[in-house]
């Protein structure tokens, strides 16, 4: 399955590269699908990585790389959820004025073989609609540096689960 979307925000493209590689191991501060998240380091690596806690469970990544002047930023999951055998994230961000940038998300995920197989066809959608709204979270996020209403409730719903208080 590949997504392959773009948006633009109205902040400049240092504050949403600033959101996206600077903060990495804060995506649950922003994204409705991470509920926790945090950096960590990889070994035998000068890259960083980051372990989540997700709508689709519970995912490991890895920075396979990242360049600051072009600010494009490329990362896979090494440690992925039942339903899915991988996954690769590519961001570009692209500065169009002072205050306004392009933020574009190619996605390739590949479904395990039996979850695809057998619920290939309820897993997609459900997955694409989820991607959407982590890009719409990642956009009111950094133009108000609020979290949306989506991911306030998903907090809400996960941290109740835990028996925790949302952050």
């Amino acid at each position: 399955m590949k997504i392959n979307k773009t948006l633009k925000v109205n902040t400049s493209a240092d504050k949403v590269w600033e959101v996206l590689y600077t903060n990495y191991g804060d995506a649950c501060h922003w994204a409705s699908t991470v509920n926790e998240s945090k950096e960590r380091a990889v070994a035998d690596s000068d890259n960083i990585g980051r372990t989540c806690s997700t709508v689709f469970g519970e995912v490991s990544e890895i920075i396979d790389r990242a360049d600051e002047e072009k600010m494009e930023l490329q990362y896979h999951l090494d440690d992925t959820p039942f339903i899915m055998k991988a996954a690769t994230a590519n961001w570009k961000v692209k500065p169009l004025s002072i205050d306004t940038a392009s933020i574009t998300m190619k996605l390739d995920v590949t479904l395990a073989t039996v979850p695809g197989l057998l619920m290939g066809w309820m897993i997609k959608p459900k997955m694409r609609k989820d991607i959407y709204q982590t890009l719409e979270d990642l956009k009111y996020f950094i133009e108000t540096g609020r979290q949306s209403d989506v991911k306030v409730k998903s907090d809400q719903k996960y941290f109740k689960k835990k028996g925790k208080k949302a952050a």
